[in-house]
């Protein structure tokens, strides 16, 4: 029998205004103290008995100082990384802004936010965390999108 894997679920946001796409350039605490700061979407793990559309407006809020609504789902990644002992599993969220004010932001790892356009991030590869964000941004940029009805909770 082989090992169990485990998993761990994971929200991203995806916020556009004036053609232009939110988002954050950071330097997370798994990267070495030298690397440069990485490009990214607003993301983050989802907490104990947290729903999915409301984990993805908290991660925003806390990572780029933006209140947003989830309004609807872009599609679902499965990342498996040799250099992981997990698997991460991503809902990937279209969202949008409630307002224009940009409050503080909360996460200490958050160098800053940009909006850019679709050009400038992909021509921007490099700078992207990893390959899994990339494929996440070709994921938004693809135009798919599923009603959040898709998303059933079954206890809370």
């Amino acid at each position: 029998m082989s090992e169990r894997h485990t998993a761990r679920v994971i929200v991203a946001g995806f916020i556009e205004r004036d053609g232009k796409l939110l988002v954050i350039r950071e330097r997370p605490a798994d990267l070495p103290e030298d690397h440069a700061s990485v490009m990214n979407q607003p993301a983050g793990h989802v907490e104990k008995n947290e729903l999915l559309t409301d984990a993805v407006v908290r991660e925003v809020m806390e990572e780029t100082g933006y209140k947003v609504k989830s309004v609807e789902l872009v599609g679902v990644h499965q990342a498996t990384l040799s250099s992981r002992d997990y698997m991460g599993i991503y809902f990937l969220f279209r969202c949008e802004l409630v307002d224009e004010k940009q409050y503080p932001i909360e996460a200490p790892e958050i160098i800053e936010t940009l909006w850019l356009t679709r050009e400038e991030i992909m021509n921007r590869k490099k700078e992207h965390r990893s390959e899994t964000t990339t494929a996440r941004f070709e994921s938004y940029f693809s135009g798919a999108g599923y009603p959040l009805e898709i998303l059933t909770q079954l206890s809370k």
